[in-house]
């Protein structure tokens, strides 16, 4: 029957459990790591790593670090590793990447693979374990060959001082017959066949007394096929890179050129990958290398093998668009372009990222009167009699700081106005009443222009001719109304 404080450090486990087990099945990514459970010292051992998105939801820039145990050996860094550039993934899609170690101590060594988000938010986490053994070395082999004789004749060796009961028993005629010649010829042929040895090290030490006659012989023993099986293709193995580069700061509306550099660093030439491009809802695709596959937001290259030292590159132009409701003072957007080299041995994917900043080149909208627009429109003949004709002026000036943009004017003419000769300037569109003259490029500060045009109507009224200017840089028009009496001629 276990006691209480037993019951109750037990009950404590469950219950550390359970949170743990809650708190990893709600993370949004699920991490699972693969790898051997037992290595030896010298060895190299790879975990796979399958990244799940349970979120329900996208998960865009997530980081992959990876704290280590000082007994595993990366080229790249101690501990901790971060994959360069980050990944995205879809609701319910999974990822797989590998990593490579190289185990330097004996005993148990761990390593932690963590995702985070930008905002160094955690999003999930798993580690792994394997059990490191001392390397199995020609010494280690030859120790159950040296212990045979020292069991038999212990007493120079392993028996202390002060121990005088065992003396007698290893004295007797029984054990020293097959003691000096016996043991010897049975282990020197399973020391002649490596081989088989290799699969299970011994952890007994060699004894002081004996080592002269196991390690002299050693020494010229040619090193193990097995050791020179597993280091030969880690020194022969491709290493890709890839560098995204792409501008800090565009002009919407401009062209963003992005440029992907991808080189073998390895001594051996490598296979055939594949090159992705993705980018933001902000850019629109304009060309690209020959070659490339156009997808949605997305375009990609197959590239063949590179050779040792060799590099390829593959570009694209993109249209950035700030957001509609930015102007030229307003903060710049950030986006973003990210590449991705996949096919590797293993799974590997290698990704990069080149993020730039939008500045709209539009004017935050002005009223016309907050702009220093000024619009007139007066009549050159007032009163008028039936039949005649008078001439409307109409005049925009600008007496604001900054030049106005490109402006509209429209003049509204009275229903029974009848046009006499041509507008001033003739560049118009006319429907019915109503007076379009072409666009204003644009005034500069003290700037103006100025717009003539005659009507006459058949009876005697009294009527308004009506101005309105608008701008694609304005918020609002603006109006200005002229009155004009026509009247009849006196009786004679």
């Amino acid at each position: 029957m276990p006691s209480r404080s037993l019951r109750m450090f037990i009950s404590a486990l469950c219950l550390l459990a359970g949170i743990a087990g809650r708190a990893r099945a709600e993370d949004p990514v699920l991490v699972n790591i693969t790898g051997p459970l037992a290595a030896r010292v010298g060895e190299k051992v790879a975990f796979e790593v399958e990244l799940v998105n349970r979120s329900g939801r996208p998960l865009q820039g997530l980081r992959v670090v990876d704290y280590f145990d000082k007994g595993f050996h990366h080229p790249a860094s101690a501990s901790p590793i971060e994959q360069r550039g980050t990944i995205d993934m879809a609701a319910g899609t999974s990822r797989r990447l590998t990593l490579d170690f190289s185990l330097d101590e004996p005993g148990r060594q761990c390593h932690r693979v963590e995702i985070l988000d930008q905002a160094h938010n955690y999003m999930g986490g798993a580690t792994e374990c394997v059990q490191v053994s001392a390397a199995t070395t020609a010494q280690q082999f030859a120790a159950p060959a040296a212990s045979a004789p020292v069991a038999a004749t212990p007493a120079p060796v392993m028996a202390p001082a002060p121990v005088t009961a065992p003396a007698p028993l290893m004295s007797p005629a029984p054990f020293s017959a097959p003691a000096p010649v016996a043991a010897q010829p049975q282990f020197q042929p399973q020391f002649q066949a490596p081989a088989p040895s290799f699969t299970q090290p011994v952890p007994v030490p060699v004894p002081v007394a004996t080592a002269p006659l196991t390690l002299q012989p050693l020494a010229t023993t040619p090193p193990s096929p097995l050791t020179a099986t597993a280091t030969a293709p880690a020194a022969a193995a491709p290493s890709l890179e890839l560098d995204l580069s792409g501008p800090a700061e565009v002009t919407s509306g401009g062209v963003a050129e992005y440029m992907a550099t991808v080189r073998n660093t390895g001594a051996v030439p490598s296979g055939p990958t594949k090159l992705e491009f993705s980018w933001d809802n902000t850019y629109s695709p304009l060309e690209a290398s020959d070659g490339y596959v156009l997808g949605t937001s997305t375009v990609s290259w197959n590239l063949p093998a590179i050779e040792p030292g060799g590099q390829l590159r593959r570009q694209i132009n993109l249209r950035p668009q700030s957001p509609a409701a930015s102007y030229r003072d307003s903060p710049a957007s950030r986006s973003c372009v990210r590449g991705v080299l996949s096919g590797l041995a293993g799974g590997v994917m290698v990704a990069d990222e080149a993020c730039a900043m939008i500045r709209s080149s539009a004017p935050r909208p002005r009223t016309p009167r907050e702009a220093g627009l000024r619009l007139s429109i007066a009549d050159l003949d007032d009163p008028v009699e039936v039949g005649g004709a008078t001439t409307v002026v109409c005049t925009v000036s600008n007496n604001g700081t900054a030049p106005s943009g490109q402006l509209d004017l429209v003049v509204v003419l009275p229903d029974q106005a009848r046009l006499v000769g041509d507008p001033r300037p003739s560049r118009v569109r006319i429907d019915g009443s109503t007076i379009a003259f072409d666009s204003i490029t644009s005034l500069p500060p003290g700037g103006s222009a100025t717009f003539e045009m005659s009507y006459r109507i058949a009876n005697a009224a009294n009527v308004k001719a009506t101005a309105i200017i608008t701008g694609a840089e304005l918020d609002g028009s603006l109006e200005s109304i002229c009155t004009t009496s026509f009247v009849s001629p006196l009786a004679p």
